[in-house]
């Protein structure tokens, strides 16, 4: 036997058949040659490029970022949110001849619990909370005088009917035309509602058919997939989902309700979710395979825990009037029919370059992401068309020519999300393993000890509630060379000595 040996070889001895005190002896003499452990990557991500929003926008993400101590990128990813939904279904952005894009967008925040992003959301989506107080104060007595319109017009035509049917009318049926015009062309006056939060896909179908083809989910968890997996259903609902984003007409046909039809539906998304529900998402078949995981923008903020300050500043007045001015500016927009967007010169130039930059990668660099990267492109011509009209809200109809600094603003943005798409593609072959094994080394760190055992790691690691957790990410470690197992040899009499594992001195480095 060699005088020293690694720790894989050491491993291999124990297995063994051949195993005998002999061998016990040598293992026990003989020092171990560590090898260099295997890391446990941690992905370095781009953070938001928070300049490239407009003045407005990007002073308040910066203020909830400090009061709330997150991220910038949380916020800065909810206001994208945001002005889509407060633009989509009145705008449509022109890459080129028979390219157009809506401005809406699915976005979604990854972080931890703990991270304040309940918190942040709040912040973000209080204009809206807002704007649909003060839009239904003023639409109740209106809603009221609506009911009752349609309430005489339904009393007349049951009269007409009554009176067709006794043949009481005569030749006389101007009436029954008159009124039953008015009642096809009768609008509903409806409350007003932006957005939705905890709903099945069906509902969603009804909500974008009752709100003339828009509407937007916003929520500070993920249970929406659980939905759209089939948690109350039984069956994958995602056609909603798919078509909303794409602006494809929905057909819904119920039995015991009447057909809702949405020629051209536009939903904007906001969701802050857990690596967890992330992970659940991509190891969907269904979902990957139909093309929902590419038509997120993803963002993985850096965690501010254990760093966050108590005494933070408060949002100053002004930068809160400022954003919440601009969102009821861009929500009172009233475009029937859709603006175009046109792009100036020197921005299709610049569009043109970065789709021809793209392409190719699409089989070499991005191909792991290739269903993402393959709508990327568009994602980013509609962040362009968000920047321009945050910048300059349209006026009665004047023309909108997008410059050359929002789509360059815009390829900046779309970049940041393009390199979080690809960590949260890589979250799809993470597991819980690992994440477990990187708690046990930080915990470890703490004091270094060279000898641990499995009550040594629940002491430390209180996550962990018995020893079955523990056997796991305590395998994993040995196998990545973390730690090795000691040889303690049993004589055969009283209690076996616990299991105990040599931690390997270079364990702690680079964590």
């Amino acid at each position: 036997m060699s005088e020293n040996l690694t720790t894989t070889a050491k491993a291999e001895l124990l297995k063994s058949a051949d195993f005998t005190t002999d061998i016990f002896d040598e293992l026990q003499n003989n020092p171990v040659v560590w090898e260099t452990p295997i890391p446990f990557k941690n992905i370095n991500l781009p953070n938001f490029p928070v300049n490239d929003l407009p003045v407005v926008i990007s002073d308040y993400v910066r203020a909830v970022s400090e009061t709330t101590q997150t991220s910038p990128d949380m916020a800065a990813t909810a206001a994208l949110a945001i002005l889509a939904l407060s633009l989509q279904g009145k705008f449509l952005i022109e890459g080129k001849k028979d390219w157009r894009e809506p401005l809406n967008l699915y976005t979604i925040v990854i972080a931890p619990p703990a991270e304040r992003k309940s918190a942040v959301m709040m912040h973000m989506t209080e204009p809206l909370k807002r704007y649909e107080i003060t839009e239904n104060e003023r639409r109740a007595p209106l809603i009221e005088q609506n009911k009752i319109v349609k309430a005489v017009l339904e009393k007349k035509k049951k009269l007409i009917e009554d009176n067709l049917a006794k043949g009481k009318l005569g030749a006389d049926k101007s009436k029954a035309y008159e009124v039953a015009e008015s009642l096809s062309n009768f609008e509903e006056i409806k409350p007003c509602r932006l957005f939705c939060d905890d709903i099945t896909p069906e509902k969603l179908a009804s909500v974008l058919y009752d709100n003339d083809g828009r509407t937007a989910l916003l929520s500070s968890e993920g249970g929406i997939f659980d939905m759209l997996a089939g948690r109350y259903s039984g069956s994958v609902n995602i056609d909603v989902f798919l078509k909303a984003h794409s602006g494809d007409s929905i057909r819904v046909d119920r039995q015991g309700r009447k057909s809702e039809y949405v020629q051209n539906p536009t939903m904007t998304t906001l969701l802050f979710a857990q690596p967890n529900v992330i992970e659940s998402i991509m190891s969907n078949g269904i979902f990957h395979g139909r093309g929902l995981c590419a038509r997120f923008l993803y963002s993985i903020p850096n965690s501010t825990v254990g760093s966050r300050k108590f005494e933070s500043r408060p949002i100053p007045d002004i930068t809160s009037e400022r954003y919440y001015n601009l969102i009821n500016i861009l929500l009172n927009i009233d475009n029937n029919n859709p603006q175009i967007i046109s792009l100036s010169s020197r921005a299709y130039e610049l569009l043109r370059n970065f789709a021809n930059e793209i392409e190719p990668m699409l089989i070499d660099n991005l191909a792991d992401i290739a269903d993402f990267a393959g709508k990327f492109v568009g994602v980013t011509l509609r962040i362009a068309g968000l920047l321009y009209l945050a910048e300059y809200p349209p006026q009665a109809n004047n023309e909108l020519i997008l410059t050359e600094n929002f789509m360059d603003s815009a390829i900046r943005i779309g970049k940041y999300y393009l390199e979080h798409a690809k960590a949260a593609y890589q979250l799809m072959g993470a597991d819980e393993v690992t994440t477990q094994c990187k708690y046990i080394l930080r915990q470890l760190s703490k004091t270094q000890p060279k000898i641990i055992t499995v009550r040594d790691i629940m002491r430390l690691c209180q996550r962990f509630k018995n020893a079955d957790v523990v056997a796991a990410p305590i395998a994993r470690l040995c196998e990545y060379s973390y730690m090795a197992e000691q040889t303690n040899e049993y004589n055969g009499t009283g209690r076996p000595q616990a299991k105990s594992w040599e931690m390997n001195p270079l364990a702690y480095e680079n964590l």
